[in-house]
């Protein structure tokens, strides 16, 4: 079983290559099932992620972090944009 800090780096290697997050395998199940999802402020790109495999429900949130260039956003003041988002387990 992975930990927080295997789940960090993964979504390092997700921020740097958005187009190719079902590329990165999951650290827990290594399944290529991984869903990201930045919850931000639009006009400064703040807030915070959600990164979660969609096979075995493990994962980690962060928060104040920057969505990278290019990458979708949900906005932080709409409560729906966490909707379809699984209540996954987190690594505190």
């Amino acid at each position: 079983m992975a930990d927080r800090a295997a789940w960090l780096r993964v979504l390092g290697r997700v921020a740097d290559r958005q187009s190719e997050v079902g590329l990165v395998s999951c650290p827990d199940c290594g399944q290529d099932q991984l869903e990201v999802r930045y919850i931000v402020k639009h006009e400064s790109r703040i807030g915070y992620v959600l990164l979660w495999c969609g096979k075995c429900l493990h994962g980690i949130s962060v928060s104040r972090v920057r969505a990278p260039e290019g990458a979708p956003t949900w906005s932080i003041d709409d409560p729906a944009s966490v909707e379809g988002v699984p209540n996954f387990a987190r690594y505190e």
